[in-house]
C-alpha cells in the first residue's frame, strides 16, 4: 500500500448480494470513504455495480480487493503438537512454522486462518505471547484452524476476475469481527445470521474455542414464507424485510401486511406466525449446538451480525434465549471489520511514514528560518464571517480543515427545539461534538422556548456566544445567566419584529443579530427590509456610545453582504452560499468588506 497516495477496496460477497467499503489514502491518513450495497444473486453483476459506484464516489480505480463473505461450509479443528529436544534448545520461528506445516488439512480444503491458542514449555506451562526466544527441552502448541474448500475460493477468484479485479486476500467474517469488535479479556459468542448459513463461534484473547456453520439461514425463512403464502420469493423477501418482528404484537392480526394491493389479503400476523416458527426452529438448532459450549467456555457477551441482525427486536429475542447481553453490529459488520483490520495492519508503516515526514518538515523549517528575514508580527485579524452549522457536515473532520483554509475562527450553531419554530435541528449533543472537534469560537443561536434552560446547557456544552430570540419569555433571566457565566450574549430580532422590543436590553448585551430571513430553514432569500434595522442599530450605538456588535443571518451572498456592510453590520452568518461554493476560501473572501 502506497501511504503517500493510494486507495483500497474491501468486499463482502454474499450469496444474494455484494457490499463494498472503500477508502482513499493521502499522507498515511484516510482521506475519503464510501460504502455501497447491491442485492442480487448474480454476483458478477453485483460486483460490477458496487465497484463502479465506489470508483465514481471516490474518483479512483481499483485493481484488487480484500475479500470476505460466504465461503461455503467450513472445517474447524483444534490441533495440538509437541516438539522435543534432547538438550535445552532456543525456540525459533522455524520451530513454530515446522509445527504449523505438520497440521493435517482435509483434502480439497485450505487453511484460511491458523490461529495459535496455546504455547507452553516444561519451565513455562502457559506462554502468553510468542514462544520464540524461550530456552527449554520441549514446546507444546495448540492451533485453531478455520479451513474452506479450495474450489469455493478458486471459483470466487474467477468471478472477481470477471468483474476485472483480483483478490488481495480472503478473510473469514467472524475472524475479522473478533479482531475488531471483541474487547480484550472478554470471552465472546458471535452469531452471524447470514442468508445461507448461521455461523456460531466462541472466541477469547487467544482465538476461536468453538466454530460452526449451521446450514440454515435467513433465505430458508424467506422460502418458508413464500411457500406458505403462495407468493414469489421476491415478495416474500420484501414482506420479511419490512414486517417481521422477533417479538410480534397481538395487534398484528388486525394490521394489514402492507399498503400494496397484492399484500392486502395478508395481515402482519400471517407473516410473523411463519417467521417466528422458523426463527424458533433456527435458534433451537443454535441452542442445541451451543448448550455444551456455553457451559464449557462461559462467554459473557454476544455479538450479532448478518442480514438477520436487522430484524426488529432481534436483540431482545437473543438476550432472552441465552441470558447474555447483545451487541448488534448489523449487516455491515464484516465489511467494516475487514476495512479496519486492513488499515490496522499498516499501523507500523503509517506511524513510520508520519514520523519521517515530520522529521523532514522540521529540517526544512530549520533551514527556512536561517534564510528568513524576521518581520514584525502583525496582530492576527479575525475574519467576520461565520459558517452556519446547518449547512455543513459537522461530524466530518474535513469540514473543520476547510474552515481553517478559509481563515474561519467563528462557527455559527443553530439549535431549534421544534416549539419556537416548527422544526427540530441541531442539539446540545451536537454542540458538544462540535466543541470536541474545534477550538473555534462557537456562536450559538437558541431558537427555543425557555431560553434560560437552554442557555445553561449551551454554556456547559462549550458555547462562547449565546444568542436568544427576542420574542421568547424569560430573556432578562437568560441574559443574566449568560453574563454570569462569562460568555458573550446577544438577542436575535426576526424580520417581523420591531426593534422597540429590545430597546431596554441594548446596554446589557454584546450583540444584536438581525435575522434577514424567518428562522427555521436554510436557503431562504434575503429580506432587504431589514437593512433599515441594521442602519438604526448602527446609529443608536454611535449616538449613545454602546458597544454591541451587529450580526446578520440569512440569505448572505456577495451582493447582500455588501448591503449589510454598507449599513453598519460587523458579523455575517452564511450557510447555503458557503456550503455550495466550489472554492471555500475564495467564497469567504467574496463576502468580506471590500
Amino acid at each position: 500500500m502506497n501511504l503517500n497516495y493510494d486507495s483500497f477496496l474491501c468486499l463482502d460477497i454474499g450469496t444474494y448480494g455484494v457490499r463494498g467499503f472503500a477508502h482513499t489514502i493521502n499522507n498515511a491518513r484516510i482521506q475519503k470513504s464510501a460504502m455501497h450495497f447491491v442485492k442480487s444473486s448474480n454476483t458478477i453483476f453485483a460486483l460490477g455495480r458496487v465497484i463502479d459506484e465506489l470508483e465514481h464516489k471516490l474518483q479512483t480505480r481499483f485493481t484488487s480487493a480484500f475479500i470476505t463473505g460466504n465461503f461455503g461450509p467450513a472445517d474447524f479443528k483444534i490441533i495440538s503438537d509437541i516438539i522435543s529436544w534432547q538438550n535445552e534448545h532456543k525456540i525459533s520461528e522455524f520451530d513454530v512454522k515446522h509445527q504449523i506445516l505438520k497440521i493435517n488439512i482435509p483434502d480439497n480444503f485450505y487453511a484460511m486462518h491458523i490461529i495459535p491458542v496455546f504455547y507452553g514449555t516444561p519451565k513455562i506451562p502457559n506462554i502468553k505471547n510468542s514462544p520464540v526466544g524461550h530456552i527449554d527441552t520441549q514446546l507444546k502448541s495448540i492451533f485453531s484452524v478455520i479451513a474452506y474448500k479450495k474450489n469455493t475460493t478458486k471459483n470466487l477468484s474467477n468471478i472477481i476476475r470477471g468483474a476485472y479485479i483480483k483478490s488481495a486476500g480472503f478473510f473469514d467474517p467472524v475472524f475479522l469481527q473478533n479482531e475488531i469488535y471483541r474487547k480484550q479479556s472478554e470471552k465472546t459468542l458471535f452469531i452471524d445470521l447470514g442468508n445461507e448459513f448461521t455461523t456460531i463461534s466462541i472466541w477469547n484473547d487467544r482465538g476461536p474455542l468453538y466454530f460452526n456453520k449451521i446450514k440454515y439461514g435467513q433465505h430458508d425463512i424467506t422460502v418458508a414464507i413464500s411457500k406458505e403464502l403462495k407468493i414469489n420469493i421476491e415478495d416474500a423477501d420484501t414482506l420479511k424485510r419490512d414486517i417481521v418482528n422477533a417479538l410480534p404484537n397481538d395487534m398484528d392480526r388486525f394490521t394489514p401486511a402492507g399498503v400494496s394491493e397484492k399484500f392486502s389479503r395478508f395481515s402482519r400476523a400471517d407473516i410473523n406466525d411463519i417467521f417466528t416458527d422458523k426463527l424458533n426452529e433456527l435458534f433451537s438448532l443454535v441452542n442445541e449446538h451451543l448448550q455444551e459450549q456455553i457451559s464449557k467456555y462461559t462467554p459473557t457477551k454476544i455479538i450479532l451480525s448478518g442480514g438477520g441482525s436487522q430484524i426488529e427486536n432481534i436483540n431482545t429475542f437473543v438476550e432472552r434465549n441465552f441470558g447474555l447481553p447483545v451487541e448488534n453490529q448489523t449487516e455491515n459488520a464484516s465489511v467494516k471489520a475487514l476495512s479496519e483490520y486492513i488499515w490496522n495492519s499498516q499501523k507500523e508503516e503509517r506511524e513510520e511514514y508520519i514520523q519521517k515526514k515530520l522529521n523532514i518538515e522540521k529540517k526544512i523549517n530549520k533551514i527556512t528560518k536561517l534564510f528568513t528575514i524576521k518581520k514584525r508580527r502583525k496582530k492576527a485579524q479575525i475574519i467576520p464571517i461565520l459558517p452556519s452549522s446547518l449547512c455543513f457536515n459537522m461530524k466530518d473532520k474535513t469540514t473543520y480543515t476547510m474552515f481553517a483554509s478559509g481563515g474561519i475562527s467563528m462557527i455559527h450553531v443553530d439549535i431549534m427545539d421544534g416549539f419556537y419554530v416548527n422544526r427540530v435541528a441541531g442539539s446540545i449533543q451536537e454542540l458538544k461534538e462540535i466543541r470536541n472537534k474545534t477550538n473555534a469560537h462557537l456562536h450559538v443561536h437558541l431558537m427555543t422556548d425557555n431560553p434560560t434552560v437552554w442557555a445553561n446547557a449551551a454554556i456547559e456544552a462549550g458555547a462562547n456566544t449565546i444568542i436568544v430570540s427576542a420574542d421568547t419569555n424569560g430573556i432578562k433571566e437568560a441574559i443574566q445567566t449568560i453574563k454570569k457565566a462569562g460568555k458573550r450574549c446577544g438577542i436575535a430580532v426576526n424580520p417581523d419584529i420591531t426593534l422597540q422590543i429590545i430597546k431596554d436590553f441594548l446596554k446589557d448585551i454584546d450583540e444584536v443579530m438581525v435575522m434577514s430571513v424567518m428562522p427555521g430553514a436554510a436557503g431562504q432569500e434575503f429580506d432587504e427590509k431589514v437593512l433599515n434595522k441594521i442602519k438604526i442599530l448602527d446609529n443608536t450605538r454611535k449616538k449613545h456610545g454602546l458597544r454591541y456588535l451587529i450580526s446578520v443571518d440569512g440569505g448572505i451572498n456577495p451582493h447582500t453582504a455588501k448591503l449589510c456592510w454598507d449599513n453598519g453590520a460587523n458579523l455575517l452568518v452564511s450557510g447555503s452560499y458557503l456550503a455550495k461554493a466550489p472554492d471555500f476560501p475564495l467564497a469567504v473572501q467574496k463576502l468580506l468588506k471590500q
